[in-house]
């Protein structure tokens, strides 16, 4: 039994780049029957499979990890900013907005990051888990800028 556990870890260690069929062939050269070698042959096989499907599986939920870290919730589903001459309000998930009530493009860079553009004014607005943390406005053109008073609902 050691004799047929040694050959078999032999021709595994020797089998790196070498055909099933040349495998084979150098396992029966070495006196061995071709059922011992067969045997061997499909051991070594399996085992290759469970590998690959072990880091297949691996890989598949560090992707469904990612996935599920990667969804973006965003905690504000309504607001309402002012500042002397700026009154602008926010809706629908920052999906919708409006300055001064013109409407206004919404731009998200990331989770946590959102800027608000029309009627001459660009607001950029910070959050966190639990709403808007920050609030600011420039002008388009010129130096104009300041904090925003806000209300979330």
């Amino acid at each position: 039994m050691k004799k047929l556990l040694m050959i078999a870890l032999a021709v595994s260690a020797l089998s790196a780049c070498t055909s099933p069929a040349e495998r084979m062939a150098k396992c029966e050269a070495q006196g061995v029957s071709r059922d011992t070698c067969y045997l061997a042959e499909q051991n070594r096989t399996t085992a290759m499979n469970a590998v690959a499907e072990k880091q297949a599986m691996e890989n598949a939920a560090k992707a469904v990890q990612h996935a599920q870290s990667a969804k973006v919730q965003d905690p504000l589903r309504e607001a309402s900013f002012t500042a002397n001459g700026i009154n602008a309000t926010v809706s629908n998930g920052f999906f919708t907005a409006k300055i001064n009530g013109k409407k206004a493009v919404v731009k998200r860079f990331n989770a946590n990051s959102y800027e608000i553009k029309g009627a001459g004014y660009v607001l950029s607005v910070t959050l966190d888990d639990n709403g808007i943390t920050d609030a600011s406005w420039n002008r388009t053109h010129g130096r104009d800028h300041g904090l925003l008073q806000f209300t979330q609902k």
